[in-house]
């Protein structure tokens, strides 16, 4: 039991002794009827970020029956709209009378003393500053993946999440899906024989970022779309209109994604040391390639494993 359960049913029992004797109506499925989760059991939560990502997760915490989304916000306003219409929705057809808060700064929702949690699905630049001020406000967190995009933001990251006692999670949703776990657990109880190489296939890193500047739309601020990243001017790769269906190129940019290497290798990586069963340890040497002798970039293994990155998408282990 956390420490914000307690005091929320501590003064729900107050609450509850005081109001002894004074008639009152609630509906039932604010005290768990109908097969409902009561609304003090929830756990409240607020979207740092309501692109595309987002908005597969609000769907997927909504249909939970122990969460609650009470705020989202985005400096695009017009995705920001879309992510409160999915929340309003959504309880008006189950007969709830919630709204969804919309803000254009993180920081209102982590300010906010009855929201437990966040879920963030920023552009990787992002994930750093906002991880860390929402563990010491008091939130546990979501965040998608990758982590970051420095070992120093990481740190810096985890020792806030230690120092404020949070819960945290990096979404890899990967690590979740039956065909992966099989996968490394055939490798790790020797049905291939023993392990002897990795071939992990991601793609390659992020270009320049020279893109000309285009005409900030007034519906995103852009301002704070880059916040603490290099500045950038506009151009609609890196944001692109809410009527684009694909995941934003942003990614492919280097102040503000690794490209292939980090938006995939977050997958495909983790899955590699999942298989060779190292998920508390890594490599003694990585290898850059020179064009000479080592042709790819290369991990060597206590274990006498090696590791190759490869331009297609997946892993391969090899006994």
């Amino acid at each position: 039991m956390t420490r914000l359960e307690v005091n929320r049913r501590g003064f729900l029992r107050m609450a509850g002794a005081a109001a002894v004797g004074f008639p009152y109506v609630v509906s039932s499925s604010a005290l768990g009827g109908a097969g409902s989760t009561a609304a003090s059991e929830r756990i409240t939560l607020g979207f740092i970020g309501a692109g595309k990502q987002s908005k597969h997760l609000m769907r997927s915490f909504l249909n939970s029956r122990g969460t609650q989304v009470l705020a989202a916000c985005d400096v695009d306003k017009l995705k920001l709209t879309r992510g409160k219409r999915i929340v309003d929705d959504h309880y008006k057809g189950k007969g709830r009378s919630e709204q969804c808060a919309a803000y254009g700064d993180y920081r209102e929702i982590v300010g906010r003393d009855d929201i437990d949690a966040v879920v963030i699905s920023t552009p990787d630049h992002w994930h750093a500053i906002t991880v860390i001020d929402s563990a010491k406000a008091g939130k546990d967190i979501y965040c998608e993946k990758p982590l970051c995009q420095t070992i120093k933001e990481a740190r810096a990251m985890v020792d806030a999440v230690r120092r404020y006692g949070r819960v945290f999670q990096v979404g890899s949703m990967q690590r979740s899906d039956w065909h992966f776990r099989l996968g490394c657990e055939l490798v790790q109880n020797g049905y291939i024989g023993e392990l002897k190489t990795v071939t992990v296939g991601v793609g390659g890193v992020p270009n320049d970022d020279k893109l000309p500047a285009m005409p900030v739309p007034d519906y995103l601020d852009w301002e704070m779309w880059v916040g603490p990243a290099l500045w950038r001017p506009y151009h609609s790769e890196r944001s692109p209109h809410l009527s684009w269906d694909g995941f934003p190129h942003w990614r492919n940019h280097a102040s503000f994604g690794g490209g292939g290497m980090t938006d995939w290798g977050a997958h495909h990586f983790d899955i590699a040391q999942w298989g060779m069963g190292m998920d508390e340890s890594g490599p003694v040497e990585i290898i850059p390639p020179d064009g000479k002798d080592v042709k790819v970039l290369t991990y060597k293994y206590a274990s006498g494993v090696t590791m190759t990155r490869d331009s297609a998408n997946g892993v391969l282990f090899t006994g």
